[in-house]
């Protein structure tokens, strides 16, 4: 289970960085303090670290990409807009956050019942979400923001965060899927 998890781990961490290239690798630095962070919390709280905790580590790993990628997108539109960087990352923040806050919110809330009714496993389960996703609250959103006006104050991105974008204008029609 750790093997898996480690290896799943490297190859988000390396698509993060190929797809949202430099804000891809402050991500990964947010992701990896939010496993940090959240070990050091169970540690401290002295919590065994069992298979079902694994996968409660994995999904906040999860939890953490989604974020950066709804903050990513949202500085993208604002760069496409025009809007000059500082502003397109002021504003892709705060339009990310109500998702960002929604998607942990309900999840923790997930987490908690599981941990109200569940078996002992579940439990370290939903233990180990619960911690990650409020750790990823404070990585993906305060820790990221912080390293991006930082190094938005010191010159070092001046114009434009560049990204991939594989797919330019996404037009597809999803009613005329819905009898399949």
């Amino acid at each position: 289970g750790i093997r898996a998890g480690f290896i799943g781990l490297m190859l988000v961490i390396a698509c993060m960085a190929g797809y949202y290239l430099f804000g891809g690798s402050i991500a990964d630095v947010a992701l990896l303090m939010n496993l940090l962070f959240t070990l050091a919390i169970m540690a401290a709280l002295r919590a065994t670290f069992t298979l079902p905790g694994i996968a409660g580590a994995i999904l906040t790993i999860g939890m953490s990409v989604d974020a950066n990628v709804l903050i990513f997108e949202r500085i993208r539109e604002e760069q496409q807009r025009g809007t000059a960087i500082r502003t397109a990352i002021k504003n892709g923040y705060e339009k990310a956050f109500t998702a960002i806050f929604d998607s942990n919110l309900t999840t923790v809330i997930s987490a908690a019942i599981l941990y109200w009714v569940g078996s002992e496993d579940i439990k370290g389960f939903a233990i180990v979400l619960m911690l990650g996703l409020v750790s990823n609250l404070f990585t993906a959103v305060f820790v990221t923001r912080v390293i991006f006006d930082w190094l938005v104050s010191k010159k070092l991105i001046k114009e434009r965060l560049i990204m991939l974008q594989l797919i330019r204008r996404p037009n597809i029609n999803w009613m005329g899927f819905r009898p399949v």
